[in-house]
């Protein structure tokens, strides 16, 4: 089973679109690592509490070594924190998927030869395994980009796109 590993800015904005449910019922394995639990404020720590006693959510806790290595990270990369610098270690050390909407993290990952995906990557997840309908999807596609996270920056016409191929496929 594909490993996908979550920065905190994804976790967050699928908890405020509230689609926790469905995204931890697509078929991957899901991994954080403990930094990035730690660095989400306790509404949204909450909201994964359950998700992470069912083991749909792992919290990789990361050792002294690990801790090493993502310092040895981020100093190749200054304007990553630390908890993003942990979630490269983790993606690289169970071959996982990074998901992030952190463009610097983006591109750091990618010269890294980590995979590399974010929300609409997610979204067309849940659409293929049928986890939200197109008008569900278009709603909170919008709601995102509108409300939630409006620095987000997500591609206009590709947006557009999904919403039209999600209206005609409702």
């Amino acid at each position: 089973m594909r490993i996908i590993v979550n920065d905190a800015n994804i976790l967050i904005d699928l908890v405020e679109l509230h689609i926790l449910r469905e995204f931890f019922a697509l078929e991957f394995e899901f991994h954080t690592t403990d930094l990035v639990l730690a660095e989400l404020d306790e509404t949204h720590r909450n909201e994964l509490i359950g998700f992470i006693q069912t083991g749909d959510l792992k919290v990789r806790e990361l050792s002294a070594k690990d801790m090493l290595q993502v310092s040895e990270i981020r100093s190749l990369k200054r304007m990553l924190s630390i908890p993003d610098c942990s979630t490269i270690l983790c993606a690289e050390k169970v071959d996982g998927v990074l998901l992030t909407s952190d463009n610097v993290l983006r591109k750091f990952a990618k010269e890294r030869s980590t995979e590399v995906h974010g929300h609409l990557w997610v979204f067309d997840r849940m659409w293929e395994a049928k986890l939200l309908t197109g008008q569900e999807l278009s709603v909170k596609l919008t709601l995102l980009t509108n409300e939630i996270n409006r620095r987000l920056g997500l591609p206009q016409r590709e947006c557009e796109a999904r919403k039209k191929l999600w209206q005609e496929y409702r």
